[in-house]
């Protein structure tokens, strides 16, 4: 079933209406001459909003035209690449292909497990093997990039080495330098008593850190997984030893180290190669980085589509030629409302309100939307049009009754503009609002105190059922 935010996203990329194979097949832009067809971009751009929309919530209409670009820009850097592999005549064989899949499946407990995952992810191995292939083509030409890199044998053993660390944090109570001072003297109080042998005693009655139930123990830790100051005296004290305290931007630290993995020994060893390998590509993320843009920045990219090489010109700051493709986005869909808000974005940032105005007009006369009312409404009171923009500003209010920052922020806006009774318009609705959750909590409650209920009584049933039964049982009777 397909999500509201998505459906929405359907609607806006093909304009609410049914798309044909001719038109799924049209190519949208092209990179060294090799296209992009309207169905690829729409793939890749559901596959994002859905992600986007997991750790956001819905997205708003007037975002979708971003999402779209940022899914041309990775089906364009992703044709780059793939182009170079070509050129470069880099493949994956079976061998290699298998080591891959056997180190994914090593990390199941077993094979059967391993299957039903991967039809848990809508995968089959056919699909999977198909994605590692391409992996191991990336990394071929990541390394040929940077794999001439030098690791040193001192980068190798600092990053297979850990220490076992406990600490007793004290924290200032707020940021003066009383509270810095305050804090400094009691952490040299605690030094003055800690030993070895008291430590997670004091660490779990004084420790302002959360391991201070663990007596102060965070466990093993490798460079780079704590504050510099703390990390510069855990590898450099021996097991057994106290340190001074030690200030950071959480307070003052007592550290001392109960544990070393040091480099050495046969699991270094074995070791020793894949640790290389990933300091080699951690160093050279800025040369690949750089390599990358060299190479998109030569590749032949040529947009087609419209409303995305106005969208490209707007990111470019290139307003004029921005004006002229979102207008040629409209004639070939004159309908998108968000088009014409898209329009009035380049004409404000060309410093032309008025016109912007008029396009947020349209805009609203083909989309009953909050953001698009909510911005038609800004634009009006930059202009101190009020009487205009406190209309506009209501009309979003109506769209959005359940938005109480959305309310809020509007709210605010008429009481800036001393439209103070189209503000009370705003404030009654947020009385509303705050009725409905209130009466939403009290059903709630009534729920859960009727559950409860419930409960009390099957447990008193199956409590004098079972005294029941054990009376039925019993020999004497």
């Amino acid at each position: 079933m397909v999500g509201g935010g998505v459906w929405a996203a359907l609607s806006y990329f093909f304009g609410g209406r049914q798309v044909t194979s001719t038109e799924a097949a049209a190519v949208v832009a092209t990179v060294n001459g090799q296209a992009i067809h309207l169905y690829d971009l729409h793939q890749v751009f559901i596959n994002q909003l859905q992600q986007i929309e997991a750790q956001q919530g819905t997205l708003p209409g007037r975002a979708y035209e971003a999402v779209r670009y940022q899914a041309l820009d990775l089906i364009v850097g992703s044709l780059v690449l793939n182009q170079e592999i070509a050129k470069r005549n880099l493949s994956a064989s079976a061998a290699e292909i298998d080591a891959e899949l056997q180190r994914i499946m090593d990390l199941f407990p077993s094979e059967d497990e391993f299957k039903t995952q991967l039809e848990y992810a809508g995968l089959t191995e056919d699909i999977l093997r198909s994605q590692l292939a391409e992996e191991v083509k990336y990394n071929k030409l990541t390394q040929e990039i940077i794999g001439d890199l030098p690791v040193s044998e001192q980068e190798i053993r600092e990053a297979y080495e850990q220490v076992r660390t406990s600490h007793i944090l004290i924290r200032p109570e707020g940021d003066s330098d009383e509270a810095w001072i305050e804090a400094e003297e009691q952490a040299w109080d605690v030094y003055s008593q800690v030993t070895i042998e008291n430590f997670a005693e004091l660490a779990e009655a004084l420790s302002s850190d959360g391991s201070a139930v663990q007596g102060g123990d965070i466990g093993f830790v490798p460079r780079g997984a704590t504050v510099s100051e703390y990390e510069n005296v855990a590898f450099s004290l021996e097991v057994g030893k106290i340190s001074e305290p030690v200030r950071s931007t959480y307070g003052y630290h007592i550290i001392t180290v109960t544990e070393r993995k040091e480099a050495e020994g046969e699991e270094f060893e074995a070791a020793r190669a894949e640790l290389e390998e990933k300091i080699r590509n951690e160093k050279g993320q800025g040369d690949l980085l750089a390599w990358f843009e060299e190479v998109r920045e030569a590749a032949d990219v040529v947009i087609m589509d419209y409303q995305m090489h106005a969208f490209a010109h707007m990111q470019a700051d290139e307003y004029e030629d921005a004006v002229h493709y979102y207008k040629l986005a409209i004639e070939q869909q004159p309908g998108d409302g968000y088009l014409y808000a898209s329009l009035g974005d380049a004409y404000y940032e060309m410093g032309n309100v008025e016109e912007a105005i008029n396009q947020y007009k349209l805009a609203t006369e083909e989309f009953s939307d909050y953001a698009l009312f909510a911005g038609l409404g800004d634009l009006y009171r930059e202009s101190e049009r009020f009487d205009e923009a406190a209309e506009a500003y209501l009309k979003a209010s109506e769209l959005v009754p359940n938005d109480i920052w959305s309310q809020l922020a509007l709210y605010q806006y008429l009481k800036d503009m001393e439209r103070h009774d189209d503000a009370l318009i705003i404030e009654e609705r947020i009385e509303a609002f705050q009725a409905r959750q209130d009466e939403y909590l009290r059903e709630l409650q009534e729920q859960e105190a009727t559950t409860d209920a419930s409960e009390e009584a099957v447990e008193e049933v199956e409590t004098e059922l079972a005294e029941v039964l054990d009376g039925d049982s019993d020999p004497e009777n």
